[in-house]
């Protein structure tokens, strides 16, 4: 549960506090671009359907070794 209020309180004071600003709206005006998909990432990743960096993981661990 500590994890969720330290995420939360992050969130408030990086997106919440920087998009309260005018110079910021057209930035944040389109929520579906930017949070819903990094919400379902988040989701992925916090229910062992992904890895973060798996990717890199899999290109690294195929590299032939000298």
């Amino acid at each position: 549960m500590l994890t969720f209020w330290i995420h939360l309180r992050a969130f408030f004071t990086v997106v919440v506090v920087s998009c309260a600003h005018p110079v910021n709206w057209d930035q944040c005006v389109r929520v579906d671009q930017w949070l819903l998909p990094e919400l379902q990432e988040g989701y992925k990743i916090w229910s062992g359907q992904t890895h973060p960096y798996q990717s890199e993981k899999d290109y690294l661990k195929n590299l032939p070794s000298k």
